[in-house]
């Protein structure tokens, strides 16, 4: 899909003072960062939503209704799981789609994409605001290498080669190959990050500009399951009927797709879809949703109204390319083949019209903007009793303005030329921008950088904390070594029984997860009080002497680890045979456990910062 729709409001300036309403303008649009993912995966329901891994999960079956050549074409498509994680589930489409925003940066600085493409998974799981210091979350980023390298796609029709420009029988995967970090690369080294080799469909369709714009930052903000599956779906049905403003599918073939129980009765579909839909609707992706019955009367079908936010889009990458047409720019539609259904909430509520007598008395203000620019009251006054209704005269006059400064030939009377072509009716070009306009979009801008900066600060002092903790357990590892080599050990075992592999980085991750239990730490508030005063937590101890134990100022600064014996209940208890730490009850401060990831994994900017 190239384009989207916007929706436009109308402008604030004068509005309610005079008694003619102004044309509708544009919607300040926010600065939004695309991510482009290849069409085929988005259109085919590839990921199903879900939580959990559906590992028993029978193959995925379904059919997709198009017109090619004047013909009604059914195309059928089967999505065949892997035997041991089963189907592509939500959180593997949010890894796909933060690949995606990586593939995207390639293509702007490179212009093109080839095999392979290095990451590593703190980019995944920063794209995503996961954890960065979680072991289980970067087993997720290679369980997901895993998923899509063993997923395969029967296609018969549903698959479009662009290059090509033609649809296939075939049978397709995602990856040619993939190897993660620490395993061998095809020339016998060892990979310092992750490695994905794209299959030639894929890489062509990627090229070839076979893509579907997703906007990254809102898509991170949703919570259920079912919404996120459907944002890549609804970008390419509401671009196809983004003349009609609705678009309906049938609720069976949506299951179907989207791999969820169908249910017979209406009180049912509604209590599954209801959560996901409302939340499309509060984001603005949708305008509104119906679920009515078919016209046979033996089906339901979901109707998905045109939201806010799709026509924002659709503008915001029409003005970045400069290509808005006319019929781009004309008003969608209320409804779909007749609008069977009524909308709960449509369109933006359009500007009462007065029709004004043949004399009236002008706002001020208004004919101060003729003014202002050397045009006499009686001229101005005349013009605006001629101007209908739903005109904006006030971005017509500064556009009249903007061509008499950029003219090439001088205008010996810039008045009378701007007085002409209002009285004209001269159209102003899509996509032209008022002085009020470009205030309000400026005013956004910055309150988006300031929020944003908030944000980056907030984030910035939890990983500083996050590293704090990090250091705390690397100290006292140093200091009891013996200790941490026997948990090592048990967690090694522990991992070797519960995983199909384990890695040295893996038990060490392991290891310094059950050691930071017992080290006594700062909460994140008193971190950043004693930040504020300076503390250099790089000389802060995490033991100390039985002499300094006595000193309660010592006590509160140096927490200790009083440590009693504990007898094994069993041989297989390695863990027990290590001293259960007490800790003093004013330093007893939990905190939520997680694990530091191994440097080379991090990628060298995230291991700097640790270092």
């Amino acid at each position: 899909m190239e384009e989207e729709p916007r929706t436009t409001e109308e402008r604030g300036s004068f509005e309610g003072e005079i008694g003619m309403a102004l044309q509708k303008q544009p919607d300040i649009l926010p600065s939004t960062d695309f991510v482009k993912v290849e069409k085929n995966l988005a259109s085919l329901g590839f990921f199903t939503p879900s939580s959990k891994r559906l590992r028993n999960a029978q193959e995925k079956s379904f059919t997709i209704t198009t017109v090619a050549e004047g013909k009604r074409m059914e195309l059928k498509g089967t999505i065949i799981p892997s035997a041991k994680y089963g189907l592509p589930i939500t959180a593997d489409q949010d890894k796909w789609i933060a690949l995606c925003k990586i593939l995207t940066d390639i293509m702007r600085k490179e212009g093109r994409v080839t095999n392979p493409i290095a990451f590593t998974s703190a980019e995944i799981l920063r794209l995503l605001h996961k954890h960065r210091h979680s072991g289980k979350n970067y087993r997720e980023v290679e369980e997901w290498l895993d998923v899509l390298f063993s997923t395969t796609i029967f296609s018969e029709g549903v698959v479009y080669l662009a290059n090509e420009k033609r649809r296939v029988k075939d049978r397709f995967r995602v990856f040619e190959r993939a190897v993660s970090f620490g395993k061998e690369l095809p020339d016998g080294k060892v990979a310092d990050k992750n490695y994905v080799w794209f299959s030639d469909w894929q890489l062509q369709n990627i090229n070839a500009n076979h893509l579907l714009p997703i906007d990254l930052e809102a898509y991170r903000e949703l919570k259920n399951h079912i919404s996120k599956a459907l944002v890549p779906l609804l970008q390419v049905w509401l671009h196809a009927t983004r003349d009609d403003g609705v678009f309906q599918k049938r609720y069976d073939e949506l299951c179907q797709m989207l791999n969820i129980r169908q249910y017979a009765y209406l009180s049912l579909i509604t209590r599954t879809l209801a959560p996901s839909l409302d939340e499309l609707t509060e984001r603005g992706y949708l305008a509104d949703w119906r679920i009515e019955k078919t016209s046979d009367e033996e089906h339901y079908k979901i109707l998905f109204y045109h939201g806010e936010k799709f026509h924002r889009d659709r503008q915001a990458r029409l003005n970045r390319k400069g290509t808005l047409s006319l019929k781009d720019h004309s008003p969608v539609s209320d409804h779909a083949n007749g609008g069977s259904a009524q909308r709960k909430r449509t369109e933006p509520r359009k500007p009462t019209v007065e029709v004004m007598p043949s004399r009236q008395i002008f706002n001020p203000a208004l004919v101060a903007e003729f003014t202002g620019r050397g045009i006499t009251e009686d001229r101005a006054l005349t013009l605006l009793a001629n101007v209908k209704p739903g005109r904006d005269v006030i971005a017509q006059l500064e556009h009249a303005e903007q061509s008499v400064t950029n003219s090439k030939i001088e205008i010996r009377n810039p008045a009378a030329y701007i007085a002409r072509l209002i009285e004209l009716d001269t159209p102003v070009p899509d996509g032209f921008e008022t002085r009020a306009q470009r205030k309000a979009r400026e005013d956004r801008e910055q309150q988006q950088r300031t929020q944003r900066a908030m944000r980056d600060a907030e984030q910035q002092r939890e990983w500083d904390y996050q590293d704090y903790r990090a250091a705390e357990v690397d100290r006292y590892i140093d200091q009891h070594p013996a200790e941490f080599a026997a948990i090592k050990e048990a967690k090694w075992k522990e991992d070797s029984k519960k995983y199909s592999f384990t890695t040295e980085s893996m038990v060490v991750l392991s290891a310094k997860h059950e050691m930071a239990k017992h080290i006594p730490v700062l909460t994140f508030e008193e971190f950043l009080e004693r930040r504020k005063q300076g503390t250099d937590f790089s000389l802060k101890p995490v033991s100390v002497s039985p002499a300094a134990a006595a000193e309660p100022d010592v006590l509160e600064l140096q927490p200790m680890v009083i440590a009693k014996p504990v007898v094994a209940s069993s041989p297989n208890q390695a863990l027990l045979l290590i001293p259960e730490p007490v800790i003093p009850a004013p330093m007893m401060i939990e905190f939520a456990a997680e694990w530091v990831p191994p440097p080379n994994e991090i990628g060298d900017n995230a291991a700097a910062n640790m270092a």
